[in-house]
């Protein structure tokens, strides 16, 4: 079940493509909503609309927002041209998208025959958590300025890419080509229907040398093994051999964190590198203190992950200070850089280990 409220939208606190951060009052009390244009419409100041308050009541990790499910002034909303793929599908507010398949299909073009050549040496870095991004990308187009990187974003956390606040600030600043939708996640540059379309359409249509493979934001973990969004990783490694590219692992790494399944290298990491990839990856470490690298060989090796992956200890990079005007997205878990230095030392050297092996 899901708690709803009706409230008046009082004012627009901020808007971009995609979505729109309203103020709210219902109950006497004025809250944030947050509502995406191309599910619901426009919203104004004075309009009536229905909330989705279910996140905010429970304490989730929403930001405090509400989201608008229907605007009740907009009694009629009117279909885009093109297009006939359904996402979210079967339910009340399922939309459709222009997949980059029906594109294909349109010009008369079929899978190719050579369908698993098709990323072609290509580095396909893979993260667990959409915090990786931005240090990444920075660190890459630093390093290689001239560089193509795309991203594909999974449907294992937010399925709106508008959401995204980093995403929408590295396009703006012309640090990525563009970004793919894959599954039910949708508002990125092309929408395509799985994981594999994504990846070929990142490579052939946004001419991609690195394509970033990462889940939106606010992903999704029950304290067990297997119960977590980024087990995908182990998947994604599979799937990228398959098609013959490079698959690249940024492993989660925090000293920070103080749940110790999260000490070292994650069990997140080691459960989708150990248990769930049939194939091998690299998996770049940082240069970190002896100490660190001696309880991460020890989890490495009590894994089975030394035997089964391409480890790789980086050399210190130098130089790699992360400096960017949008600082407040350059945050994991609500720690920034000198909170947790570890996991964005690790993510930079995993940045400098893949500008060393693109084609």
């Amino acid at each position: 079940m899901i708690s709803t409220e009706t409230g008046i939208v009082k004012r627009i606190i901020w808007f971009r493509k995609g979505i729109q951060c309203l103020e709210v009052k219902f109950e006497g009390k004025k809250e944030k909503a947050l509502n995406y244009p191309y599910l619901t419409g426009t919203a104004l100041p004075g309009q009536e609309v229905i909330l989705n308050t279910t996140a905010v009541e429970l304490g989730l990790g929403s930001g405090g927002y509400h989201f608008v499910i229907a605007n009740c002034t907009s009694k009629k909303l009117s279909l885009s041209p093109g297009g006939h793929i359904m996402k979210l599908r079967y339910t009340p507010l399922q939309c459709k998208v222009k997949t980059y398949e029906e594109s294909l299909a349109e010009k008369g073009l079929h899978p190719p025959n050579n369908f698993y050549r098709e990323l072609k040496g290509t580095p396909v870095v893979i993260g667990e958590l959409h915090s990786m991004i931005a240090p990444f990308i920075l660190t890459l187009k630093k390093l290689k300025p001239d560089v193509k990187i795309a991203y594909v974003m999974t449907d294992s956390a937010s399925l709106p890419l508008y959401l995204s606040n980093t995403v929408f600030h590295l396009k703006n600043d012309s640090l990525i080509e563009g970004s793919v939708t894959c599954g039910h996640a949708f508002g990125g540059d092309l929408e395509t229907v799985n994981i594999y379309t994504a990846l070929i359409a990142a490579k052939n249509k946004l001419k991609a040398d690195v394509i970033l493979l990462t889940p939106g934001p606010g992903v999704v973990g029950t304290s067990t093994r297997y119960g977590y969004s980024g087990i995908e990783q182990g998947e994604h490694i599979d799937r990228v051999r398959k098609m013959q590219g490079v698959p690249v692992v940024i492993p989660r790494i925090s000293f920070s964190d103080l749940r110790r399944r999260h000490f070292g290298l994650s069990h997140h990491t080691l459960t989708a590198l150990g248990e769930i990839a049939s194939q091998s990856a690299h998996l770049p470490l940082p240069p970190l203190d002896k100490a660190k690298l001696l309880i991460i060989y020890e989890q490495l090796k009590t894994s089975g992950l030394l035997e089964k992956h391409k480890i790789t200890i980086v050399n210190r990079p130098r130089n790699m200070t992360l400096n960017w005007k949008n600082d407040r997205h350059l945050q994991t878990m609500g720690r920034g850089i000198k909170q947790d230095p570890a996991f964005f030392f690790t993510v930079i050297c995993a940045a400098c280990f893949t500008e060393k092996i693109i084609n």
